[in-house]
């Protein structure tokens, strides 16, 4: 929200002062062209019925357009807020859809009354009066989501406590050459996360799998213990985690000081040809894409500084909504399918070395 518009009100955004618009006047709308119908010999309701259709719908394009700025505004949120999110801004969609829909058809009908024949203009206005049925329900249907966001998943009210993978705390990684299993954290939902020390050269093929075909990953040494996992890579290469996941959110922090290319997580991977992917550029530019058979759709991207350090990167897939985030900051934004349910890890492409400081999965659930 703008610092202008933020000198005005303590709301986040316009969002929760227009949603109240189009559930105000939709049902009202539909409460006064039953009573006109009722009716039939005054012209009052009938007039005041096709305003109240026309400013329902009003509201519903102003309360849609607040709620996507809204939702890119947002920081990360939990799995199941996602999920969530991603529902009530389709059905937000379809609202404002319908509603429009049936603004058109009463306004024409009171508009032209006059010049139609009684039953074109019965069939009309009966018609718009089932379509705002419909769309009633759906403003009932989709107000109730945006209220569990709020009351039940605390979203742009307080920080989500469950935004991270991990069901239980990982343990901190040592330089200790013990299984780098006993640094993987698996949750009861079948979320993951591990946070491998620099000793844990078995972890390449077991917890982290290179597919085939892919450039030559090594572990290197480095002069920092306990800060993670370093990979020298030469090329393109998918490091895949086990299990498959559909929905689902998937973070990584990584350290690319020494790492010159792209790189980030992938997700719906079904093959070096076939995935998800969100990556961030040493260059400086953020990026989404969907890989199908080898060909690349770019949903979206972003300039972003070029990172230095670690950088924490986040990704999600909720329904046809996919969204990456840089250190917290939602950057790119894409609609679009993710395909068939598949694999999640690293994507690398370029030369030098990859610090792995962690990396997590969780599923988001049915969209």
């Amino acid at each position: 929200m703008s610092s202008v518009l933020g000198s005005f009100t303590a709301l986040p955004n316009l969002h929760p002062a227009l949603v109240h618009f189009p559930v105000a006047l939709a049902f009202t709308a539909l409460a006064l062209d039953l009573f006109s119908l009722l009716s039939p010999r005054r012209l009052w309701p009938e007039r005041a019925a096709a305003a109240l259709y026309a400013l329902a719908a009003a509201g519903a394009v102003a309360a849609y357009l607040a709620g996507r700025q809204a939702a890119d505004g947002l920081g990360p949120i939990s799995a199941q807020a996602e999920t969530v999110l991603s529902r009530h801004a389709d059905l937000g969609l379809w609202t404002m859809i319908v509603l429009l829909v049936a603004a058109v058809l009463r306004v024409a009908a009171s508009v032209r009354g006059a010049a139609l024949p009684v039953a074109r203009f019965g069939i009309l206005r009966a018609l718009a009066l089932l379509v705002l049925l419909g769309g009633a329900a759906l403003v009932g249907v989709t107000a109730d989501l945006g209220g569990a966001l709020v009351f039940r998943h605390g979203v742009a009210v307080a920080s989500s406590a469950a935004i991270s993978p991990q069901a239980t705390p990982a343990p901190a990684p040592t330089a200790v050459a013990e299984s780098p299993e006993v640094r993987l954290t698996r949750g009861d939902d079948g979320a993951l996360e591990w946070r491998p020390a620099p000793a844990d050269r078995a972890a390449l093929g077991t917890i982290l799998t290179p597919l085939p075909g892919g450039a030559r990953v090594t572990v290197v040494s480095t002069a920092a213990p306990g800060e993670g996992l370093a990979l020298e890579v030469n090329g393109e290469a998918f490091l895949v985690l086990p299990g498959t996941f559909d929905n689902l959110v998937a973070g990584a922090r990584l350290d690319l000081d020494h790492f010159k290319g792209a790189a980030g997580l992938a997700h719906h991977v079904a093959s070096r040809k076939t995935a998800v992917l969100f990556t961030v550029a040493t260059g400086g530019e953020a990026r989404l894409a969907r890989r199908t058979d080898g060909t690349e759709k770019t949903f979206d991207t972003a300039p972003i500084p070029p990172p230095t350090g670690t950088v924490e990167l986040r990704t999600t897939a909720a329904g046809r909504h996919l969204k990456g985030f840089v250190d917290g900051k939602m950057t790119v934004h894409g609609h679009g399918s993710s395909g068939e349910p598949g694999r999640v890890g690293l994507y690398l492409n370029g030369h030098g070395t990859v610090r792995i400081v962690s990396i997590s999965v969780r599923p988001a659930g049915d969209h």
